[in-house]
């Protein structure tokens, strides 16, 4: 049964995140979203982190592990993937631009 309601959409950034911020902001849209998170995968360019993140969550569980080191040829970038039913694509996009390391903003 095909559900109509669920959607996706990608975020990107080639800007490096904050995890604090980050991590806060995922505690606080779970808590209000979460029934309406189906999953929600990708990899993290954090701040001060020389590895990748790879993260993942269903619902209100999330988590990252640590992935490959960045090679210094290629874009550090985070991607992530939101799958939900209805999900507020302009709220979660302006969430995750907050969490911008704002160290990094001017380079």
């Amino acid at each position: 049964e095909h559900d109509d309601d669920v959607s996706s959409f990608v975020y990107r950034s080639t800007v490096p995140l904050d995890a604090d911020r980050l991590e806060e902001f995922f505690g606080s849209i779970v808590q209000i979203y979460g029934a309406a998170m189906l999953r929600y995968k990708g990899v993290l360019n954090l701040a001060g982190v020389e590895c990748r993140m790879i993260f993942q969550g269903v619902h209100m569980i999330f988590g990252a592990d640590v992935g490959k080191p960045w090679r210094s040829d290629e874009t550090r970038e985070t991607k992530i993937v939101f799958i939900g039913r209805q999900l507020p694509q302009d709220l979660l996009r302006q969430g995750l631009d907050a969490c911008i390391n704002t160290e990094q903003k001017n380079r």
